[in-house]
């Protein structure tokens, strides 16, 4: 009766993961515990053992004497529990950093019940990663920092199965920072393997962190294990998208029940028709796995009536089953199977290559509706949110990210790159540095919040010395030059060479915005950057450059009489004019720049 039960198990997570569990007790007393989905088939030996063969025919032979059926939705199920070592490495060349730490952990494996792509249920599996000394009790823990892994295409790249940088880098640094991590192995790995993952699905990954996160509060209760009272929701690259929208679906179903302290966003394209129009008309990107993965998985979880040679030039679309739906491969040998130097137009037909073409306008308004920014989002105010992006991302684009800034200042967040100013922190100032290189200096941010946090606030407020610190009326970029004045450093010494250079240049008398912009951008291009890139920088991080100038031009004229020369074109009169706003200062500016040959891009 049991095999006959069990054949009709079999039969429904052929066609979709049940959201049902198998336990195998084994001859020595020992458990194995297994998704539906993972199992096509067991079978009683003459013996009494049971042969049990998984979804892809592998034979478990004379695994056990007995099975049996759990429901996951009144309890959750531990697959395995054991030791393992989290390793922090930094040791680049030229570089004067050299650091190698390692700690020891225990990882606990579960699976949980959640929702697949189709709003059907299904069992899913996730882990937890506990500190050494949290879990045998000689510390305790500040909080849950829930990650959302980043791109993965191996089957055995499974946070239950291997532990990611992001994890290691977070837990394993020297600081050692005391927080629990719990992870989702996500739709299409672990006990869902055999089902296409949902790389860049809208909110399918953002549910299974959630759901996730629920039951790993729920199996930790029941142990009577402290988790503390911080959770921050962190996620790099595809699980930066991922993160953002478990905060976005946190704010439309589960606000009664979770709320982060922050959510850390980086190097994730919040908006996906951007990302895809991007790899278009760029034509090229350093890990041109991805175009390729976000097609397949496009197709496969909306089950679009596409058939793959008309997706993929000729040369790919036969490998699709071997290079990404088998999970054989990583990343990198996808792309070296593809060619890495192949353009996008290689990869993709003809048709998905023009964004004006049928094909391409049906694929664009899918991908939107994935995309973070939309309308279907009213952010909770009360949360606080990181957004992170690398002007030089080489895999993200960064105008893919760039949306999500005005889209959430129009919800009612303020933007400031200064932590804690606001509930709104943003850094795209972060210029010409690739997408894996710019993974540490999210890294380190990140990693300053959660280890201060606790220090820092209390009860979830920010305590009131570090609020007068960083919302008090005075401190501007000018209040800090007249204190280091008030304390006995000369801070206009510091700049007299600055004023030197400019009168050197044949400009006297009062300094005015051409005068210091363009001397700025000459400065700044010796370490190949430029005004106009600054000014795009602060644009995307929501920051108005403009008053800083504005302050800065007054500081450095402060006590300077000679009058303006009227020879050369002023902004000062506009600027000391109270009525004239500050967007009318923008706007005289970008029109004098460019009648000066200078061109801002935004």
């Amino acid at each position: 009766m049991k095999k006959f039960l069990l054949a009709i198990v079999a039969l429904v997570a052929s066609l979709a993961a049940e959201a049902k569990v198998i336990k195998i007790t084994l001859a020595d007393g020992t458990e194995k515990v297994y998704a539906s989905s993972e199992l096509s088939a067991i079978d009683f030996n003459d013996d009494g053992s049971l042969t049990v063969t998984t979804w892809d025919g592998q034979v478990l032979a004379a695994l056990g004497a007995d099975f049996a059926e759990l429901e996951i939705g009144d309890e959750a199920v531990v697959t395995e529990v054991f030791p393992d070592t989290l390793s922090f490495n930094i040791d680049a060349d030229g570089i004067p950093v050299d650091l190698h730490s390692e700690r020891p952990i225990m990882k606990m494996n579960y699976m949980y019940p959640s929702v697949d792509p189709f709003g059907e249920p299904v069992t899913l599996s996730g882990t937890i990663l506990i500190p050494e000394e949290i879990w045998n009790g000689t510390a305790s823990s500040e909080g849950i920092l829930m990650v959302n892994h980043y791109t993965k295409f191996h089957r055995d790249e499974a946070p239950t199965i291997s532990n990611g940088e992001l994890e290691n880098m977070l837990l394993a640094n020297p600081l050692k920072p005391n927080y629990i991590i719990v992870e989702s192995d996500f739709y299409g790995f672990g006990s869902t393997v055999r089902f296409p993952q949902a790389f860049m699905q809208g909110l399918v990954n953002a549910r299974s962190s959630l759901d996730g996160l629920l039951e790993a509060k729920k199996l930790l209760d029941d142990m009577s294990f402290s988790y503390g009272p911080l959770c921050f929701n962190i996620g790099y690259s595809s699980g930066g998208f991922d993160a953002l929208a478990a905060q976005k679906l946190r704010d439309m179903e589960y606000a009664d029940r979770i709320s982060f302290d922050k959510t850390f966003s980086g190097g994730g394209p919040s908006d996906v028709c951007e990302a895809y129009r991007q790899y278009v008309l760029i034509d090229s990107t350093a890990y041109n796995a991805v175009p390729l993965l976000l097609m397949v998985c496009t197709k496969e979880t909306q089950r679009l009536d596409v058939e793959y040679k008309d997706f993929f030039q000729p040369y790919i679309s036969g490998r699709i089953d071997e290079l990404i739906l088998s999970k054989s491969y990583s990343s990198w040998p996808v792309c070296d199977s593809i060619g890495r130097e192949k353009k996008v137009h290689e990869i993709l037909a003809e048709k998905y290559c023009d964004l004006e073409s049928p094909e391409s306008k049906a694929i664009q308004e899918l991908l939107r509706g994935f995309s973070l920014n939309n309308d279907d989002w009213t952010p909770d105010l009360s949360q606080r949110i990181y957004l992170f992006h690398s002007r030089g991302d080489d895999y993200v684009p960064i105008q893919c990210a760039r949306p999500m800034v005005p889209f959430l200042a129009s919800k009612g967040f303020v933007p400031s790159i200064i932590p804690g100013q606001t509930n709104f922190q943003t850094n795209f100032v972060v210029p010409n540095m690739g997408h894996l290189s710019a993974t540490l200096i999210y890294f380190i941010q990140t990693l300053a919040a959660i280890k201060a946090w606790p220090l820092m606030y209390v009860d979830n407020q920010l305590k009131p010395e570090y609020q007068w610190l960083l919302n008090h009326d005075q401190i501007t970029l000018v209040d800090v030059f007249r204190y280091l004045d008030g304390i006995g450093i000369d801070s206009k010494a510091l700049i007299a060479r600055l004023r030197e250079q400019i009168a050197a240049a044949g400009h006297s008398g009062q300094i005015d915005f051409v005068t210091l912009y363009g001397f700025l951008d000459k400065a700044l291009q010796k370490v190949n950057l430029s005004m106009n890139a600054l000014v795009e920088m602060l644009y995307d991080s929501g920051i108005d450059y403009m008053p800083i100038m504005i302050e800065l031009m007054d500081y450095l004229n402060e006590g300077i009489e000679e009058p303006v020369s009227e020879a050369a074109p002023r902004l000062e009169k506009a600027a000391y004019e109270p009525q004239t706003p500050v967007e009318l200062y923008q706007q005289q500016l970008n029109s004098w720049l460019k009648a000066g040959g200078i061109q801002l891009s935004r």
